[in-house]
């Protein structure tokens, strides 16, 4: 039996959450900081580049930047976010902002897939629970709100484990539903993802659930499905681009193992346990409990996240890369794990879950409604000389209707926060709130002042500002490394930056280098026209030279 039934003589409460109220809650996580900033590192500036070059190029095969290739994640999520672009800018949204709309595209249907394994593989109103833990796992939050490949391959892994949840029943629909997923993860990050979710797919066998016919025909058909669609870009990509497909054979298909030339294998050990314990919070505690409380390791419920999550810990483990966003695969097995027993949860534990949520974004905020009085109104006087210390280039932006709906949303908070005799859910629903909150409140009310100190834009234009009358047409060459410079400067500026190998390469008056703050500003040969950075970043500090006579 696949669906997880819960034992008829429990006493366990019956939830008294309201469907639409959930639904609400995660409509509304989906959008803070989506809008309304330009882009930022890490990902930000490469996709919508990328995404933008394909509309003005129409190289859809081979992602590039200013004509060379960009190998370092499959074409999907630029796809989409191309899309977007296309269908909304300039007229509704600037470039960045339609692009940014991928995100909550492939982060709705995350939380869909979800949902719908979570209630298939645990039982109903379960999937609420799934959806509710994962979107209060803390690194989520950033992550799930970036214009970043790694939302679609979130949803690859979402897609495909709620078709190994329904292929025991539907094995036909589910098949095609996994080949799709396939589809997506190989294009949205590499070979490696696909890999490891078909090493669950063969080894799932293993269990007597997963032992029957539909399991085969639900691989036979995934395969049917999913390997023609494949093949489409890589077979189009190769026979278009053969030298750029080579070198993304070798050195990219693999993804965090690099390529098959080289197997970039191990990182600093421990790391991603010890990133999943702020980053999987709280999904690991109560995954926990799951696991000290249920005896159930003889059925699907605790079968299939118990293997997807050993493997996925395998293959960080080989990577030698080392990334917070790595860790969001983890993500589903452990929200899994966490609503099997959500309901049985001791009322202590539901109580100091409660209490930690309300200390911790009662806290943080209150720190983001002093800061935003600060920033605006210069009070807290200590807190406002802080706040231009860290985004010097913030100017005043007030928005009263922002102000007036994060006013709303913290009374609606504390009011939730005082309900009396909460249980597991009611506990986790409010730590979701808590965190949906506190990031809305973040990027509402303090949007404008991490803008001014996030993006490039105040850099660009001061360098333009320096330039000498009629020189901002001249030749100005920067280092081919530089590639994220040669993209700000080209958004925000206008200015087609021409990259260098070596210094002997330079055919141009004029150079931008990059340097830490405690370097020399010129070198020989060359004088410092203008240095500057984002506030407070000593590693990454821009010079304009010119060359001397």
């Amino acid at each position: 039996m696949l669906t997880y039934t819960p034992n008829s003589k429990s006493a366990l409460p019956q939830p008294t959450e309201k469907p639409w109220v959930l639904l609400l809650l995660a409509l509304i996580w989906l959008w803070p900081g989506i809008l309304g900033h330009d882009p930022w590192r890490p990902d930000e500036p490469y996709v919508l580049a990328v995404a933008s070059e394909m509309l003005q190029t129409g190289h859809w095969l081979m992602p590039t930047i200013q004509g060379q290739p960009y190998l370092a994640a499959p074409p999907l999520y630029s796809w989409v976010a191309a899309a977007f672009i296309q269908l909304l800018s300039p007229w509704l949204l600037p470039a960045h902002d339609a692009a940014r709309l991928a995100t909550p595209f492939f982060m709705a249907l995350t939380l869909l897939f979800a949902g719908g394994a979570g209630r298939e593989l645990i039982g109903r109103r379960h999937g609420r629970s799934v959806v509710m833990i994962l979107i209060g796992c803390i690194g989520l939050t950033d992550t799930g709100h970036q214009m970043t490949p790694m939302v679609a391959t979130l949803t690859g892994f979402a897609a495909a484990f709620y078709a190994l949840v329904r292929g025991l029943r539907s094995p036909a629909l589910a098949g095609a539903l996994l080949g799709a997923a396939s589809v997506v993860l190989f294009l949205s990050s590499s070979l490696l993802e696909v890999m490891l979710l078909w090493s669950v797919v063969l080894m799932l066998p293993a269990f007597s659930a997963w032992r029957r016919k539909p399991h085969a025909i639900m691989v036979a058909m995934a395969v049917l499905f999913g390997l023609p669609l494949s093949l489409i870009w890589p077979v189009g990509f190769a026979h278009h681009f053969p030298a750029e497909f080579a070198i993304w054979w070798q050195h990219y298909a693999l993804g965090p193992l690099d390529g098959f030339a080289r197997l970039g294998l191990f990182h600093g050990f421990g790391y991603y346990f010890k990133t999943s314990v702020w980053y999987a919070w709280p999904a690991w505690p109560l995954a926990g409990w799951t696991l000290y409380r249920s005896r159930r390791y003889d059925e699907p419920v605790l079968q299939l996240p118990l293997m997807f999550f050993g493997v996925v810990m395998v293959l960080l483990t080989l990577s030698d890369r080392q990334g917070a966003e790595y860790t969001m695969p983890l993500l589903l097995p452990l929200a899994m794990l966490a609503a099997v027993e959500l309901d049985s949860l001791k009322r202590g534990a539901a109580a100091f879950l409660n209490w930690f949520a309300l200390m911790t974004f009662g806290f943080f905020g209150l720190l983001i409604w002093f800061g935003w009085a600060a920033m605006n109104y210069g009070w807290p006087a200590e807190l406002a000389e802080r706040a231009r210390f860290f985004s010097p280039y913030y100017r005043v932006h007030i928005s009263w209707l922002g102000a007036g709906c994060a006013l709303l949303a913290t009374l609606v908070w504390v009011w939730a926060l005082t309900r009396r005799n909460l249980r597991g859910r009611q506990a986790l629903t409010n730590w979701s709130a808590g965190i949906t909150l506190f990031w809305g409140l973040a990027m509402t009310l303090w949007l404008p002042w991490l803008d001014a100190t996030k993006s490039y834009r105040p850099v660009v234009g001061q360098m333009l500002a320096a330039l000498p009358p009629g020189a901002r047409n001249a030749c100005i060459a920067v280092p081919d490394a530089l590639r994220l410079a040669r993209i700000s400067w080209a958004y925000y500026g206008g200015l087609h930056l021409l990259p260098y190998l070596s210094d002997s390469d330079i055919r141009c008056d004029w150079r931008l280098v990059q340097r830490q703050e405690n370097e020399p500003e010129s070198a020989p040969g060359w004088r410092a026209v203008w240095s500057g950075s984002r506030p407070r970043d000593k590693r990454e500090v821009y010079t304009l030279q010119q060359r001397l006579p």
